[in-house]
């Protein structure tokens, strides 16, 4: 078992139930010193910023759920990196999660439906209304 931090389109329920199926949510989480974007191949990533935190999403993960996550992450064909990083629970506890991150940083387009996707979980999952509202500017 390991922890995950979701800040993109895996912060839907449904969608991870159908890539993760033994995958259970511990709570939401966030990710000091980096800021959420989407990049040029349209998919969310995030990136340092020392001035910027990332809310999402901490789940609870299977070995098996993790393989699913490296084939939907195209972590085999270097879409995403996988990285630990130190997050700090809405209680205000720390814990070390596995994230995904981009290989491309550079700021682009989101596909079509995606952020639209990533808003309503963002807001399902009781993130709070500032940082929801950060994500809307990626709105086409």
């Amino acid at each position: 078992m390991a922890l995950y931090f979701a800040y993109g389109s895996n912060m839907d329920l449904v969608q991870m139930n159908n890539r993760c199926e033994r995958a259970a949510t511990i709570g939401t989480a966030r990710l000091a010193f980096y800021k959420f974007i989407i990049n040029s191949h349209g998919v969310a990533t995030v990136v340092p910023d020392p001035a910027s935190v990332v809310e999402g999403l901490l789940w609870r993960i299977t070995d098996a759920d993790e393989r699913s996550l490296d084939h939907y992450e195209g972590v085999g064909q270097g879409t995403y990196r996988k990285a630990l990083v130190e997050l700090e629970t809405m209680e205000g506890k720390k814990v070390k999660a596995l994230v995904y991150i981009a290989t491309d940083s550079a700021p682009g387009v989101p596909r079509p439906g995606y952020v639209e996707k990533i808003v309503s979980a963002a807001e399902s999952c009781g993130l709070p209304k500032t940082y929801v509202d950060q994500l809307k500017p990626w709105l086409p």
